[in-house]
């Protein structure tokens, strides 16, 4: 199953990733942006978009790949930039769904989308770009919900890493970390690659797998090389074998021979 969606509402699926059929649903009030995906692992879709003048998100829920859709209900405050990772897997929180959004609220929902609980709030949370992602705690499969929240100055953000290991209930934090600098330019007070507005924000993926390296947890940002105002990003991976409480060094992704002559940025990562 495939599901793609954009703002303001325009989303698509497809069974095979070739034929795609228009699947725009009623959220019951004007979808405003931000549109966030997710399956769980049972194969239910959800769909959440920011809605009205942006105070919050309301979620939807398919069972069949976006052909009919649940009645929307709101599933979290807020006034910017949302996130949301399903578990999908078969341990003790299998198929809870999480839910971030600015500036700093948590929920979860126990019941397939149905309901939804605002657990924590959390005051490190001040820039677009609290991110939320499922991993493993120790043998517990989805035992570890890790939430990073963005603050400080939005050229030189501190991302805060906190963990939850019973369900999203509660939250440790782990480290604050200063990874990222500019993103291209300042426009405005924003980071923009010419002219186009840019996320200076983490993203956060950790490794579910049974492999050697299961329990990794990946950050991935674009930061200028060099740092500074007016220069060009890159594409940095870093990653921590304790839960966010300490990092490795960064590796830079793109590979182009001479980096301050081109653009990185957009960066995004997933763990199979």
């Amino acid at each position: 199953q495939y599901f793609g969606a954009y703002n303001i509402n325009g989303a698509w699926r497809t069974s095979d990733g070739h034929n795609w059929t228009s699947s725009a649903p009623n959220f019951g009030s004007s979808p405003n942006g931000d549109p966030i995906t997710a399956y769980d692992g049972v194969g239910n879709l959800y769909y959440e978009t920011m809605f009205g003048s942006v105070t919050g998100c309301k979620v939807i829920r398919s069972t069949d790949n976006g052909a009919t859709w649940s009645a929307a209900v709101t599933a979290i405050s807020g006034n910017d930039k949302n996130w949301m990772a399903a578990d999908q897997t078969t341990g003790p929180y299998a198929n809870y769904v999480y839910t971030t959004m600015t500036p700093g609220n948590f929920a979860r929902s126990t019941n397939f989308g149905v309901s939804w609980t605002t657990t924590e709030t959390f005051s490190t949370q001040t820039l677009p770009g609290m991110m939320v992602c499922v991993g493993p705690n120790g043998t517990t499969d989805g035992g570890a919900v890790y939430v990073v929240t963005n603050s400080g100055s939005s050229f030189a953000s501190t991302y805060t890493f906190y963990v939850s290991t019973n369900g999203g209930v509660d939250f440790t934090l782990k480290s604050a970390q200063n990874f990222a600098n500019y993103v291209g330019t300042d426009v405005n007070g924003r980071n923009s690659v010419q002219n186009m507005r840019t996320r200076p924000y983490p993203f956060i993926a950790a490794d579910q797998s049974t492999g050697t390296n299961r329990g990794r947890l990946y950050c991935v940002y674009a930061s200028n090389t060099p740092s500074g105002n007016g220069n060009k990003p890159d594409i940095f991976c870093r990653y921590s074998t304790n839960q966010g409480s300490t990092w490795s060094s960064a590796i830079k992704i793109n590979d182009d021979l001479n980096t301050t002559v081109h653009h990185q940025w957009h960066p995004s990562i997933w763990c199979d």
